[in-house]
């Protein structure tokens, strides 16, 4: 073959050469593309599925990524956050001390709450604060600093343990009463069976005025004991639990039934909005009737120069997406002091006056609620009024 023939040959060949080239390194280029929109792909779904909140920022606090988690338990939307100082889910204290955390940690290293979980307290969008507990590390990026945040909302932990303590303390408190109760009730029984028989023969047995009167007041005394007696049983749960598909709003119409006379004669105005279509909830009706009585007459109690009782129904889904049919019991009364609330379901606790009550009201009726898998909780201000709650669980 001549020579100019070969090198026309090979010239020939070149561009096909280098195109080959080009075309790997084209492939090899969109391998790694997709690879890593695949891999930003799979990180994105682990941060927008994760149960607990997601949240960065950067080294002047603004919120640069705000995931899923993170709206549902701060009601915000993500553009409602990202672009503004993380302070905005503060509530005070800490919001006024963030700034400076993160300043000294920059300018000393030394982290006060980088890299350490602590439980603080978070504001959610509609005011209202929670606690939570935060974990705090930095993220190492070439160009700059950021700091993500992992957050998981304790109020249902708390809550639950509260319960726990709560429900150990009245077990405890219940089985040691039960026997008293068994104990005390036969010589209380044997009074009563006796005085009640002098009673009936009083006029036959011609006795003096003086001792006629110390007769009566032995017997309302002894019936008082009686009275005390059926409280401690109560409280220990004494009796079947018979639970069944009811409706609450018809249990609550039942209960009202037995209080109305008593509401009229206090001057007491009671206003009643039940939600209409609540699901039928798996309870003992004897049981919630004898608990919205208990709280009934305490909201009589306290407002003793009359007021309003509003009774109101509804429907609920918590943040773990379980639904609760929610009664609530609002008064305006006395109120609470707020010291008192932490105790208010504690055995015997009461504040009324001495002899006046058995402080064994409401224990009963937040064992009764938790016996159906429901709890109490109560809110108050002094001067203004108490409300109750009730949340029943819905099942299946």
């Amino acid at each position: 073959m001549p020579r100019n023939s070969r090198q026309n040959v090979a010239v020939l060949m070149r561009p096909e050469s280098r195109g080959g080239t080009m075309n790997t390194q084209s492939e090899h280029r969109d391998q790694t593309l997709t690879a890593l929109e695949e891999a930003a792909s799979h990180y994105k779904a682990i941060l927008e599925t994760t149960v607990d909140a997601i949240i960065t920022i950067d080294s002047q606090g603004i919120v640069q990524t705000f995931n899923s988690a993170a709206e549902k338990i701060f009601g915000y939307q993500a553009e409602e956050v990202i672009g503004n100082n993380v302070k905005m889910l503060m509530p005070a204290p800490y919001r006024s001390e963030h700034d400076s955390y993160i300043g000294r940690y920059l300018k000393t290293g030394v982290p006060k709450i980088i890299g350490i979980g602590r439980q603080v307290t978070g504001l959610r969008k509609d005011g209202t604060e929670f606690p939570m507990d935060l974990a705090v590390s930095e993220v190492p990026l070439k160009d700059k600093r950021l700091f993500a945040g992992i957050i998981r909302d304790m109020t249902e932990r708390i809550l639950l343990e509260e319960q726990l303590v709560q429900s150990t303390k009245l077990a405890a408190v219940g089985r040691l009463i039960s026997g008293i109760a068994h104990e005390v009730n036969n010589p209380v029984s044997i009074i009563k069976l006796h005085i009640t028989s002098v009673m009936q023969n009083i006029e036959s047995q011609k006795l003096p005025e003086d001792l006629i009167e110390t007769l009566k007041i032995i017997q309302r005394q002894n019936n008082k004991v009686g009275q005390i007696i059926s409280g401690l049983q109560a409280f220990s749960r004494q009796g079947s639990f018979s639970p069944e598909w009811i409706d609450v709003n018809q249990t609550v119409h039942t209960a009202l039934r037995l209080v109305e006379n008593t509401l009229q004669n206090q001057d007491i105005v009671y206003q009643v909005e039940l939600e209409d279509s609540l699901p039928k909830v798996f309870l003992d009706p004897i049981r919630i009737e004898q608990v919205l009585l208990n709280l009934f007459n305490n909201a009589i109690e306290a407002m003793p120069g009359g007021g309003i009782l509003t009774i109101s129904t509804t429907l609920e889904t918590d943040q773990t997406d379980e639904d609760w049919v929610v009664v609530r019991i609002r008064d305006t009364g006395t109120g609470i002091e707020e010291e008192h609330l932490s105790h208010l379901f504690d055995p015997f606790f009461t504040t009324k006056e001495v002899g006046e009550g058995t402080g064994l009201g409401l224990s009963v009726s937040y064992g009764l609620i938790q016996e159906h898998g429901g709890r109490i909780e109560v809110s108050s201000q002094p001067g203004k009024g108490s409300e109750f709650q009730i949340y029943l669980p819905v099942t299946e």
